[in-house]
């Protein structure tokens, strides 16, 4: 995983809450950007709590 701006996440959290309200997990769309077409798509997937560090950025094994 990579760390993109604080805005992004934001905003990805946002969309995961209002994802999860409607009980949905993934959602695909058409975007337009810079005058291009783009396919979004998210997936939502359940992580152990215990592998949180694996999932951050720049980390590649958890913190002991």
């Amino acid at each position: 995983m990579s760390f993109i701006s604080d805005a992004i996440e934001m905003a990805l959290t946002r969309l995961t809450k209002q994802l999860l309200e409607h009980d949905a997990h993934n959602a695909t769309s058409l975007v337009c950007a810079q005058g291009e077409f783009y396919r979004a798509e998210i997936r939502l997937e359940r992580i152990d709590p215990t592998d949180i560090a694996l999932h951050l950025p720049d980390v590649s094994a958890p913190v002991k």
